[in-house]
């Protein structure tokens, strides 16, 4: 006898579809402080192959004056816009401010996961409005990002959004400037500065021509013949004397000067 197998199948009901979408882990979480000094952060820097630079904005309240005298810079008003790089995986290695410009410089140090090293310059810089001096109610600060690593892969994936990655470090306080933009910044910063120059230029008192050399052969010339109260000066003797006069002239002052010195010396003895 042959028995039948059934097979039972549960019946299925719809298809359950999932959309996924791929999930953005945040680069800056990937690293981890990395504490060294400053002279091997340096020494370090130029050694690493891999660089990607970029331009960042953001405003501030306050002068750039009022910003760089205060005492504590950590709570300068011209640093708001990277407050909250100090909550990020980045150790400080140094930090430099430069009053005359309202500026800084602030070096970072990290590493990733898997040993890779991640240095990180940012060179700031107020922007100084037109129509006032350096220094008064400079409210816009542009940042320039140095980042250097030691594997080319580190650097990929941050030239690959930049301004993604300046939300990372910075909470989206700091705004990415494409290059166009920086061209066209630093253009009409040079524009202003060619118009002060030449409002400075136009202010000054005119410089006389300069003088030729023949011009200058006649003044020497005029200047010879007169003399310190400026009256002409009389004939000179010098211009009539012969070779052997002048030779002669010369023996007689050589005499009297040694003359003079066996004098002073028998005077010395005898005393």
């Amino acid at each position: 006898m042959m028995r039948q197998k059934r097979s039972h199948r549960p019946e299925l009901g719809e298809p359950v579809v999932l959309r996924c979408q791929p999930y953005k882990f945040p680069l800056a979480e990937l690293l981890l402080p990395l504490e060294c000094s400053p002279v091997e952060y340096f020494r370090l820097w130029p050694s690493l192959p891999a660089m990607v630079e970029c331009t960042g904005t953001y405003t501030y309240e306050g002068s750039g004056f009022k910003a760089t005298a205060a005492q504590q810079y950590d709570s300068s008003p011209f640093l708001s816009g990277l407050k909250s790089i100090s909550s990020k995986p980045f150790h400080q290695v140094c930090s430099h401010f430069i009053r005359t410009v309202a500026g800084f410089q602030l070096c970072y140090a990290a590493k990733t996961w898997f040993g890779g090293f991640v240095g990180m310059m940012i060179f700031g810089a107020s922007e100084v409005s037109r129509n006032v001096d350096l220094g008064d109610e400079t409210t816009t600060m542009i940042c320039k990002f140095v980042m250097r690593a030691s594997d080319e892969s580190i650097t990929r994936e941050i030239k690959s959004d930049l301004q993604g990655w300046l939300d990372d470090i910075t909470d989206g306080a700091v705004e990415y400037m494409p290059e166009d933009e920086v061209k066209s910044v630093a253009a009409e910063q040079l524009k202003i500065s060619m118009e002060r120059i030449a409002l400075l230029k136009a202010a000054r008192p005119k410089v006389p021509p300069a003088k030729t050399d023949q011009e200058e052969e006649e003044e020497r010339k005029q200047s010879e013949e007169l003399d310190g109260f400026g009256n002409p000066k009389g004939p000179s003797t010098l211009s009539k004397l012969t070779a052997e006069e002048a030779e002669h002239r010369a023996l007689q002052a050589a005499v009297l000067q040694e003359w003079h010195q066996l004098c002073k010396e028998r005077a010395m003895k005898a005393q």
